[in-house]
């Protein structure tokens, strides 16, 4: 029987980013392995009026054991492992059809934040100690990452499967032009690594955890 698969999203170019280096890793990694999963990548749009259901129909037409998203996060120097989803959304820019958000709930029925559960400190300290620079986020924002980071750490929750959210720097083809220059930057080969690592990481805790995950023993929601 074969091992359920990774689900590995990434988000389109937006505002004045003309690329997005999640888009870029996401691309790369879909179709390979880790750790003896297929990993499958799916772009997602800015869009909020879209964004919930198509995670919903990936992470039900896979039934993934893991599912990562990861973002560009335009200032960060370093890979931000995630630690929680705020559920609100909020943006004074808007996403690629137009639309602002003036401050609600995600999910009226949920808690107003859930933690990852892909022990991000620890997979910040396996990144550092591989010479990636990494640590640990407690803002995702209010824009589309922490959106979908919620819609994913809700599902894991409610599912079981161990899932959580990568914010990415600036790549170096990016840093190379004119109006990004301004912004740190990382390679994308480390970056990719990097990825390749948290996805690891959770892979084992799936093992860790009887071959479902450790979703339910390391859970914990914030209301």
């Amino acid at each position: 029987m074969p091992r359920s698969p990774v689900l590995l999203f990434g988000f389109e170019p937006f505002l004045q980013f003309k690329e997005n280096p999640s888009e870029k890793i996401v691309r790369s990694l879909n179709g390979t392995s880790a750790g003896g999963r297929k990993i499958i990548g799916r772009i997602l749009p800015v869009d909020y009026g879209t964004i919930e259901k198509r995670i919903l129909t990936e992470i039900d037409s896979s039934s993934p054991s893991v599912v990562i998203g990861t973002g560009l996060a335009a200032g960060r120097s370093s890979l931000s492992i995630e630690k929680i989803a705020v559920n609100y959304k909020f943006s004074e820019e808007p996403d690629n059809k137009g639309k602002l958000q003036e401050g609600s709930h995600i999910d009226a029925t949920a808690p107003d934040g859930i933690f990852s559960n892909i022990e991000p400190e620890e997979a910040a300290r396996r990144l550092n100690r591989a010479g990636i620079p990494a640590a640990v986020s407690l803002s995702a924002g209010a824009y589309l990452c922490n959106f979908a980071m919620f819609i994913i750490a809700r599902e894991a929750s409610r599912r079981g499967f161990v899932g959580g959210f990568i914010h990415l720097p600036c790549d170096e083809k990016m840093a190379s032009r004119s109006e990004y220059r301004r912004f740190p930057f990382m390679g994308l080969d480390s970056m990719k690594r990097g990825v390749r690592s948290v996805i690891e990481q959770s892979i084992e805790l799936t093992i860790q955890a009887g071959g479902t995950t450790a979703a339910n023993a390391r859970r914990r929601t914030k209301s």
